[in-house]
């Protein structure tokens, strides 16, 4: 049998119990099944092995176990030496002689997984940024929840593709959820933006907001090879388009409906647009300058740490 996603994988597999499973695809998505299963043994029950473990791959295979079943996890089978290739096609001919073990085979290629009437095969698909409110959906239904469209795009915006950090991040906010609460809303999930490890957008937050001090504590926290100024250009390109569509009386919602700006309406409406209704055009072109002016160092060999530094002092300082 085949499927695409984890949780129907996981659902076939906890229903019919399979001894021989095969993965290829999403990264992500296969670290989430070997997960899964490994919480099922104990850690001397599990055996990993690689292109350079081959003959202990299928000595393994072929021995016999004798107190329990262990997990036999072999990475990128398709890739091993031919010899050692058939000797382990032979082995799991039949699944039903890998028991009381699990065999666990992920594939590089896709065409060379083996078809066996009594396996199971995953074949997950990347996951791209359009695909993650979907991939939010199925992964709150598989922990028992439900989740609303804004608390969807909220999460989406805050952590983009880093399926990592939005797991993380879900888990905690499920474990804090009161008794009897199986729905996750925009109230729930609306500080989670602020306090994600992203030390970037915390430093172009506090710079938006005119919070310095702050600005300067995450800097120091950021590693050089951040790319500080991009973000912080975007923020305040941001800052002018929200100011100058205040400035005329217009509605600023339809830039995000426009796609004139990539933001959530809570981050819009919450974050941007105070910011840009209290600080003077002025201000604004100025720090834009600065970040163009420190761009430029930065491109022509200066030592990108040192400038984001001066530059967050300078505000500060000036109250730019």
């Amino acid at each position: 049998m085949q499927v695409q996603f984890v949780e129907d994988f996981l659902s076939e597999y906890k229903r019919n119990k399979y001894n021989l499973l095969q993965l290829f695809g999403d990264d992500f998505e296969l670290r989430g099944v070997i997960r899964a299963l490994k919480n099922e043994f104990e850690r001397d029950k599990i055996e990993i092995f690689f292109k350079d473990d081959a003959e202990n791959a299928v000595y393994n295979l072929s021995m016999k176990t004798l107190f329990g079943g262990k997990l036999i996890i072999i990475y990128e089978v398709d890739t091993f030496p031919k010899a050692e290739l058939n000797r382990i096609k032979r082995l799991i001919g039949n699944p039903e002689k890998l028991k009381p073990n699990i065999v666990i085979l992920t594939y590089r290629n896709k065409r060379n997984i083996l078809k066996h009437e009594n396996s199971l095969t995953g074949c997950f698909k990347l996951v791209y940024d359009s695909d993650v409110p979907s991939w939010l959906k199925r992964y709150i239904h598989s922990l028992g929840y439900t989740i609303t469209e804004d608390a969807i795009n909220f999460l989406h915006f805050s952590f983009g593709t880093n399926r990592e950090e939005l797991r993380k991040q879900i888990e905690q906010i499920t474990e804090r959820l009161d008794k009897g609460d199986t729905e996750l809303t925009i109230e729930h999930v609306k500080d989670v933006g602020f306090y994600r490890d992203d030390a970037v957008f915390k430093i172009t937050n506090s710079i938006i907001e005119g919070n310095y001090k702050t600005a300067l504590e995450y800097l120091m926290e950021c590693s050089d090879k951040k790319a500080l100024f991009y973000f912080i250009n975007r923020d305040i390109r941001y800052l002018l388009v929200i100011k100058a569509t205040l400035e005329l009386g217009e509605d600023i919602n339809k830039l995000v409906s426009k796609r004139r700006l990539n933001l959530h309406n809570y981050f819009l409406n919450n974050v941007y647009k105070p910011a840009a209704a209290r600080l003077p055009f002025k201000k604004l072109e100025k720090q834009f300058e600065d970040i163009m002016e420190s761009e430029y160092k930065i491109k022509s060999g200066w030592d990108e740490f040192s400038i984001n530094l001066n530059f967050v002092s300078q505000l500060e300082a000036g109250g730019r």
